[in-house]
Order: structure tokens, then sequence, then C-alpha cells
């Protein structure tokens, strides 16, 4: 009987490489969830055995990928550094321009791989011991990039750098998801244009006045609970109970995992019950970003099992619109509920500001805000350390009455 050819000791580098390849897609597409040897070894046209002898392990496997997109990343962010080398100082324009570059430049072509991958392990690192020790590295290698971006080049640089990476961890995933359409630029151009200034209230330009409009524009009519807005999955019921276990999914597995039978079992009824009130898995998935809105608006409790508590509502807000926006880059049906999440980025955070006394702040402030609070609980949450209360004072203070 003939051998796997993929199996010969005499196997040459390609196929190896083929196959990591094919793990570094897979990662980047599917989460942590597509790594295992069935699919691995249908993306890349081989056996689990092949990939066995190749690869080794999946932990291994894991390892060798994230190893080879740090190097990638490495290089990518070193070639960034170079090419402003010659820029002595930053002013705001500089940094608008700066921040508005970036975020184009990882949602394209190769970079868009790696940036997908690091969003997933970040969002999953957390509560993953293994995965939070492997991705450390990672981690301070970014956070060195962003030092390094600032440091000598403008005042207030040990707090711009943090302000800029915890923005475009969020920003950065809806760029990804978002980058074609042009609304959206716009948006993320008034956004980086605001975050340059400080959120100063004397530097509101011309084009700030537009952005209540290009918001309203934006919005793709799909009737998810805005503020003023009563929604049905607040009453207690079935409908409630199985949109919570939805919620509970997408934190714990992304959107993926919102199935209906795993939605079932964590509600503790029937798959059916389930597709009686939420019929196809888009219902069942926008009713958990429903109630992600929900809960950001102190609307409804956490979802268990945990227990219901401000750091457990933060985790939803963080975890959840994190996880959508980077299931709308990977499947671009999901494209106008995450144009409606991130339109609606700092609506209830607006209020909360305003009643803790930030009286100047208006919309836009509320999306910077929310979208720099957003990405320094995600960092956070990875090692320790609280970034959310030293970057939110820095960031308003121009705001206070």
């Amino acid at each position: 009987m003939a051998s796997d050819p993929d199996l010969r000791p005499s196997s040459s580098p390609p196929a190896s490489e083929r196959m990591m390849e094919a793990a570094r897609r897979e990662l980047a597409m599917g989460g942590l969830r597509s790594m295992s040897f069935r699919r691995l070894g249908e993306a890349a046209g081989t056996t689990a055995g092949a990939l066995t002898y190749h690869l080794g392990a999946k932990a291994q496997i894991l390892s060798d990928v994230v190893e080879a997109e740090r190097a990638r990343d490495r290089a990518w962010h070193g070639a960034w550094l170079a090419r402003f080398a010659a820029l002595d100082r930053l002013d705001a324009t500089a940094v608008a321009t700066l921040l508005e570059h970036y975020l184009e430049a990882i949602s394209r072509d190769d970079a868009r791989l790696t940036q997908m991958i690091w969003t997933d392990l970040l969002l999953r690192a957390p509560q993953d011991g293994d995965l939070q020790a492997l991705m450390r590295p990672w981690f301070l290698e970014r956070r060195a990039f962003w030092s390094d971006l600032f440091e000598g080049r403008i005042a207030d640089a040990a707090m711009w750098g943090p302000t800029c990476w915890a923005y475009t961890v969020d920003e950065g995933v809806h760029s990804l998801a978002l980058a074609h359409d042009a609304d959206y630029r716009l948006l993320r151009r008034l956004a980086v244009e605001r975050l340059s200034h400080r959120l100063d209230p004397g530097r509101r330009g011309p084009l700030a006045r537009a952005f209540s409009g290009l918001v309203e524009r934006l919005d793709p009519g799909l009737d998810l609970p805005g503020r003023d807005r009563v929604s049905d999955l607040q009453a207690h019921g079935r409908r409630h109970d199985i949109a919570l276990a939805a919620c509970g999914l997408l934190l714990d597995e992304g959107v993926d995992g919102v199935t209906h039978r795993a939605v079932g079992e964590r509600a503790g009824i029937p798959g059916s019950t389930v597709a009686y009130h939420f019929r196809g898995a888009a219902d069942l998935t926008r009713a958990a970003l429903a109630m992600v809105y929900l809960v950001a608006q102190g609307r409804a409790p956490a979802p268990a099992p945990a227990p219901d508590s401000f750091e457990r509502r933060a985790a939803v807000v963080v975890r959840g619109t994190l996880y959508f926006a980077l299931a709308a880059a990977r499947n671009e049906t999901l494209a106008a509920q995450a144009i409606d999440l991130r339109r609606l980025r700092g609506e209830n955070y607006v209020h909360t500001l305003r009643e803790e006394g930030w009286t100047h702040i208006d919309g836009l402030d509320g999306q910077v805000a929310a979208l720099a609070g957003i990405g320094a609980a995600a960092l956070s949450s990875v090692d320790g350390e609280n970034r959310f209360d030293a970057l939110r004072s820095w960031l308003l203070v121009n705001l206070r009455n």
C-alpha cells in the first residue's frame, strides 16, 4: 500500500509551510474553535497524521503560529516606526494622521490576518492561563511600539502611548470589519481628530458638526434597543432568558459559540424551544447583541454564571462588543449589526459621564472615550494592570465643568 507522501521523512519544507499557513488562516478566520485536526487537515489538504508528524500536537501548532505572527508583527511595526523616524515632533494633526494611517494599514492584506489573530487571542487570554503566558511577549512588544512612537515627540508621551494603543484595540477591530464603508471611514476620521485634540471643547472643528447626521445616516434600521427604545427582551420570560443565555455564550465563546443547541443547554431548555423563539442563527445572534446593549444601559442583568455586578456588566460591554466586531470582520453578513454597534458607541457613556460632572461632553467625545475605555479594559484584563482610571482622567480633563 502506498504511503502518504506527507508522512515520508524526506518531505520537503513546503509541506510544513503549507500546513502552517493553513493553521494561520484557520486561526484568523475561525479562532481557537477552528484549530481542530479535522479542520486544519481539510484546509491544508492533508491528514491528521501528517499534521501531527510535521507540526506536532495542537498546543505546539498554536504556539508556533503565535510565534510566527509575533515575528511578522514585530517586523511590520518596526517598518512602521522606521517610516516615521524623521518625524521629531507630534502635534494634533500628526497624531490624527498617524492613527488614521495605522487603522487603515492593519485592515489590509497580510496585516489583517495578524490583527484578527491578535484580537481573538487578546479576548480569550484572560480565561486561559496558558494562552495568557503565550500572549505576554507579544503583548509587551505591542506596548513597546506605542511607547516608542510617542516617546520624546509629544508632551505627556507616557499617556499618549497607552491611550492610542487602547483606542486602536477597539477601533482596530471595527476597521477590520468596516473599512470598506465610506461613511464608517468618515466617522473614524472624526473620532481620531477629536482624540488628537484630547477632547478639548475649544478645538471642535466644523467637521464635528456633521457627527449627528452621520450617526443617523449609518442607522441600518435593525431596531436594536437604543436608550429610549423599549425592547421585548427586557420583560422576564422565555425570550429574555434565551437572549441572556446567548449573551453569556457570546462573552465566553464568541459569536460562533451562539448556537441553538448551546444556548438551550445554558438556558436549561431544549434547542427546539430556542428555535421557536429565534428561528435562525442570525436572529439568535441579534438577540445576544441586543442584550449587550440592554446590559450596557443598565436595563438587564449581566448573564450567568458570574453574579451580576459592575465588573461583570463592564465585561459584557468589552467582550460582547469586541467579539461581535471580530465576527463581522470574519463574516460580512454581520456588517449591518457591526455598523450599528460602532455608530452607537458611547451613547450610554455620555449620559454616565454627564451625571458624574463631565458636563461639556458631546456625542463624539463619548464615542472616543468609550472606544479608548473599552480598549483599555481589554488590555487590562490580560495583565491585570488598571489602565482605565488614569486614562479616563487624563483624556477627559478638558470636559469637567
